[in-house]
C-alpha cells in the first residue's frame, strides 16, 4: 500500500513502542547512507560514513536490536506459517516471504554479539567517531587520516564503504521486512478531524504498533501526531512561513488513517 501511494499522497507515520521507534530511525539511516553511496564526491562519502556512525550509535544505545528483531521475524513466520494451509492465501506471494523471514531469522541469529561490533575496531572509524560530538570536529585539520582516505578515487572509497555497510546487510534487510510488513498490515480508513484535531483509543485486539496518516501531496497542512498504544492524538498543522510557529487548522481536514500492527 505504502509503494502506491507514495506519489500521491504525503505519509506522517508515529511509532507507538519504542522498538518500532529504533527501527524507524535505523531505516532512516540506512537510505541516508545509501543516498551517499549513489555519489562518488568527497562529500556524498561523508554522508555515508556519519550515516553508518549514527546506526552504530542508535545499536549502541538499544542493545537488544539483534534480540528484538529476532523475536518480531519469529512472530511474523509463526503467524505466515498458520497460513500456509490456507487455500483463501495466494500461496506464490506467501512463500517467499515466509522464506525471507526464516532466512533472515537464521542470519540475525548468526551474528555475534551487537551488529557493527567490528567496524569500532577499524581505525579510521574509531578516530571519526571520537570526534563526531564535536562541531566540525571532522575537518582536515582534525584528522588528516580522513582527509588522506577522502582524497583516495572514488572506486576505493565506494569499495570500503561498501565493506563497510556489508557488515550491517542482515540487520538492514530486517529492518526493512519488519516494516514493511508492518506497513502493509493495515488498510487505510478514510475520517475527517473537525477543526484539524482528531482522537482515538485504539483497539486493542489490534496491538497497533504504528500510525500512518495519508495526506494529499498538495495539502497545506502536516500531520502532528503524539500518543501512545492507548491514545493518540493528531493535529493538522499550517506553517506559511518557516519564520513563524506552526498553527492548528481551523478547518474539517480529510485523511486516511492506518493503525498497522501485527
Amino acid at each position: 500500500m505504502a509503494h502506491a501511494k507514495q506519489d500521491k499522497y504525503a505519509i506522517y507515520e508515529q511509532p507507538l513502542n519504542e522498538r518500532v521507534r529504533t527501527l524507524l530511525r535505523l531505516e532512516f539511516l540506512f537510505k541516508q547512507a545509501k543516498s551517499g553511496m549513489a555519489g562518488s564526491s568527497e562529500w556524498h562519502s561523508r554522508q555515508t560514513m556519519n550515516s553508518l556512525l549514527d546506526i552504530l550509535a542508535v545499536l549502541s544505545a538499544r542493545g537488544d536490536v539483534r534480540s528484538e528483531l529476532i523475536k518480531e521475524l519469529q512472530r511474523m513466520t509463526m503467524s505466515l506459517a498458520r497460513l500456509e494451509d490456507s487455500p483463501e492465501v495466494d500461496q506464490d506471494r506467501l512463500q517467499p516471504i515466509l522464506d525471507e523471514c526464516r532466512r533472515l531469522t537464521e542470519d540475525m541469529r548468526a551474528v555475534r554479539g551487537l551488529p557493527g561490533t567490528e567496524l569500532k575496531n577499524d581505525e579510521l572509524l574509531s578516530s571519526v567517531m571520537q570526534r563526531a560530538g564535536i562541531p566540525g570536529g571532522a575537518c582536515g585539520f582534525d584528522l588528516p587520516a580522513l582527509q588522506f582516505w577522502l582524497q583516495q578515487p572514488a572506486e576505493i572509497r565506494q569499495a570500503q564503504l561498501e565493506a563497510w555497510m556489508s557488515t550491517l546487510d542482515s540487520l538492514r534487510q530486517s529492518t526493512t521486512l519488519v516494516l514493511g510488513m508492518l506497513r502493509d498490515s493495515a488498510t487505510p480508513t478514510s475520517l475527517i478531524a473537525p477543526a484539524g484535531i482528531y482522537q482515538q483509543t485504539p483497539d486493542k485486539d489490534l496491538q497497533t504498533q504504528l500510525i500512518r496518516i495519508l495526506l494529499p501531496i498538495d495539502s497545506p497542512c502536516f500531520a502532528e501526531i503524539s500518543g501512545s498504544r492507548y491514545f493518540f492524538t493528531i493535529r493538522f498543522m499550517q506553517q506559511a512561513d518557516t519564520a513563524e510557529r506552526p498553527v492548528q487548522s481551523t478547518d474539517d481536514i480529510e485523511f486516511q488513517l492506518c493503525n498497522c500492527g501485527l
